[in-house]
């Protein structure tokens, strides 16, 4: 994998700990990154090849993305994280996102 790819799945895994029900929009994703927006569509989609995350796709572009058990097993350790409420995306620079 891509360093990017690993990148953007530990974020996606992150975002599960915090959201287990919720998707991620990608915008988002690159701007906790620090990369382009431009820059996230094909890590998504190289992601969403592998079964490592699932991607909901407006023609082909990606305006969603969540990731799946595989990809967590990928990871490997992930802790849920209950009752951090609307405010949550405000711990990831906790976790050394921006």
């Amino acid at each position: 994998m891509e360093e990017l790819e690993v990148r953007a799945l530990k974020l996606l895994a992150k975002n599960f700990e915090y959201n287990q029900a919720l998707h991620m929009e990608p915008e988002q994703m690159a701007a906790l990154l620090g990369i382009k927006r431009k820059e996230i569509q094909p890590v998504l989609k190289a992601l969403g090849e592998k079964d490592f995350a699932n991607l909901y796709l407006e023609g082909d572009r990606v305006k969603l993305a969540k990731i799946t058990w595989i990809g967590l097993n990928e990871i490997g350790d992930v802790n849920l994280k209950f009752g951090l409420g609307k405010d949550s995306y405000k711990n990831y620079s906790k976790e050394g996102y921006r």
